[in-house]
């Protein structure tokens, strides 16, 4: 989506288009002049107009003409047209005609340049609102695609060896038949995070994601969720390593959650990383808080998708996205939000990318409390 809105202004008269453009311009908008009916039909085949203000009277094509053509090619139809005239108001017949063509509204001149502003510029926020709408239901789809495929993998997996294990000409072993249990509940639990990960979006969506507290320390979790990764890393080759230092860091938090958080941030480094990289997760507690980063010396992301790594479906929608279904890192700051922290990420591409995180610590007090209870 395009960071400015564009506005189209036709009038055959070029000292109008100025005026015109000299109200209405601004570092978020982008305008066009076009001295006639047929000049302005070629910006319209190039551009999407947020809103189009017509003259009505224009020799060889005036703005009734126009508007009605826009009104019957599919894509200008629903450009809002604010038609401007030099009749009286008193006139009721361009209000009439410029209505009938489907104008949404009708300006007479001379136009006080402050309703001209204040018209605009509701036109051009339902526009932007419209646009952003838009990009979220694609990107929706995008996602639902993913998880529709990404689904199938497992399912066609389960099939198999369901079908495996019922059928009476393979002779398997104790061992086998183990083996194949194995698969089955891994496959089992790939699901289900894929179909959590649509229930957190929800649940985040609402306000009401889960967060059940209690006293966690929080080393203790983030050495098993790097334990979680510890083979997949050797296997590609990859450097993972854990430096907690000297310090305890003990937090009234959901240990399940920060497990979520910090497997998603593991996992992400593990995936997209080559052999030979090195992933470095580091703890430390500053004051009352916890301050945890996960380093790496991977591929590290583009600058135009650094701002929007946190969005809602963001990444599932862009053509680099593995499998997956690109919702964990807006999960993973829904979590960080829910325990009062902060999470935010650097990354440049070709040298590396880490995401710190800050998290609130028991006080001394509380933390006495509850070694002596």
């Amino acid at each position: 989506m395009s960071d400015k809105v564009k506005c189209l202004l036709v009038d055959d008269v070029e000292e109008n288009l100025l005026a015109l453009e000299a109200l209405l311009q601004r570092e978020d908008r982008e305008i066009f002049k076009a001295n006639s009916g047929p000049a302005a039909l070629e910006l319209l085949l190039v551009h999407d107009f947020a809103l189009a203000f017509l003259d009505i009277h224009m020799p060889t094509m005036d703005g009734f003409e126009l508007a009605e053509l826009m009104r019957g090619t599919e894509r200008s139809k629903h450009i809002p047209i604010i038609f401007i005239t030099a009749a009286s108001p008193n006139e009721p017949l361009p209000v009439f005609r410029g209505y009938e063509s489907g104008a949404v509204d009708v300006l007479f001149k001379p136009i006080n340049p402050e309703i001209l502003r204040q018209k605009a510029q509701v036109f051009f926020q339902l526009y932007l609102q419209r646009q952003q709408l838009e990009q979220a239901v694609r990107a929706r789809e995008d996602v639902l695609a993913i998880v529709s495929h990404d689904l199938r993998t497992p399912l066609s997996v389960l099939h198999t060896t369901a079908s495996t294990l019922l059928n009476p000409k393979y002779q398997l072993t104790e061992q086998q038949i183990r083996e194949q249990h194995e698969r089955i509940r891994r496959n089992i639990d790939l699901m289900n995070r894929m179909i959590g990960d649509l229930m957190d979006v929800v649940a985040l969506r609402g306000g009401k994601l889960s967060i059940d507290a209690k006293p966690t320390v929080i080393n203790d979790v983030l050495r098993e969720a790097i334990n979680a990764y510890d083979a997949a890393a050797r296997d590609k080759g990859l450097t993972l390593t854990y430096d907690a230092g000297n310090d305890v860091m003990r937090a009234e938090a959901d240990r399940g959650r920060l497990m979520q958080l910090f497997q998603n941030l593991i996992g992400n480094a593990v995936k997209f990383c080559k052999a030979g990289d090195a992933i470095r997760v580091t703890s430390r507690t500053r004051g009352s808080t916890a301050h945890i980063e996960v380093a790496d010396s991977g591929p590290g992301i583009a600058t135009d998708d650094l701002p929007h790594i946190f969005d809602r479906y963001y990444s599932a929608s862009r053509k680099h996205q593995a499998s997956g279904t690109g919702l964990g890192l807006y999960i993973g700051k829904g979590i960080v939000d829910a325990h009062r922290g902060q999470i935010r990420c650097v990354s440049e591409p070709g040298v590396g990318t880490t995401f710190t995180m800050s998290l609130p610590l028991m006080t001394n007090e509380v933390t006495v409390q509850l070694l002596q209870s």
